[in-house]
């Protein structure tokens, strides 16, 4: 298959990276795997080449749940679609984590990175958070706060998307996983029966959150937030919900 000739760590397809999803096509496993769900008879050496023209007759049918769907994006997803025939190999491909708690540590370090001291959310006047980074004012620093939702389940990301309110903070994210991000896609162009690719930057973008993936330790921002500017006495009484928070 031709894939983009484009930065392989910057591409996406189904939010997978594009370096991840070339090394996919080169994996006997996976090509088994996508074979299998798709329902295709070949002979191993040849199923690419099968499961090429398989997406080719998708994207060009009308009325296909993937016409028009670049080719990359039905071949990513449709590798998270195999799932079934190899649970494994595909959670370790779209960086599937069993634990929403298993997101916190490297979104923490994201975190300290840019200066701000993480903490725990779920306090009032953070929105939806249950992450934060908090940088009081001093010397040359101007005071800063930040929300992240961390989510590890493609309900819940439906969830936060239909939710339009904006914290009380700076800046506000959302961070999940490939494999949620791609679950997402899958749930909603089942309900819409059509693929649509950007659904998830659309349903992000009226509360102006920004969008965090996360890939084992390392977190690559995919959508910038709407920065805000926090009414002075808000962000005071945030202060003092952040310290009794830290004290429960």
């Amino acid at each position: 298959m031709d894939l983009p000739r484009t930065d392989p760590d910057r591409t996406r397809f189904s939010y997978l990276r594009l370096r991840r999803l070339k090394e996919a096509i080169n994996d006997p496993r996976v090509l088994d795997a996508l074979a299998r769900e798709m329902d295709i008879q070949a002979a191993a050496g040849q199923q690419l080449k099968a499961i090429e023209g398989r997406i080719e007759e998708l994207r060009s049918a009308p009325g296909s749940f993937w016409h028009g769907v670049d080719a990359p994006e039905i071949l990513a997803a449709s590798i998270l679609k195999s799932r079934p025939q190899a649970p494994d190999l595909i959670d370790e491909i779209f960086r599937a984590v069993p634990l929403l708690q298993d997101l916190s540590k490297p979104l923490s370090e994201w975190l300290h990175l840019a200066g701000l001291t993480p903490q725990g959310g779920g306090v009032p006047r953070t929105g939806r958070a249950n992450l934060i980074g908090v940088r009081g004012g001093r010397f040359l620093a101007s005071p800063r706060v930040v929300g992240i939702e961390a989510i590890n389940d493609s309900a819940e990301l439906e969830v936060t998307l239909g939710d339009k309110s904006i914290d009380n903070t700076h800046a506000a994210f959302v961070a999940c996983t490939p494999a949620v991000a791609a679950s997402f896609l899958w749930f909603n162009a089942t309900r819409l029966n059509r693929w649509d690719g950007d659904a998830l930057r659309r349903g992000l973008e009226p509360s102006g959150r920004g969008f965090l993936i996360v890939e084992g330790d390392a977190i690559s921002g995919v959508i910038r937030p709407r920065e805000r500017k926090p009414e002075k006495a808000l962000l005071q009484q945030l202060t003092v919900d952040l310290q009794a928070g830290r004290k429960a």
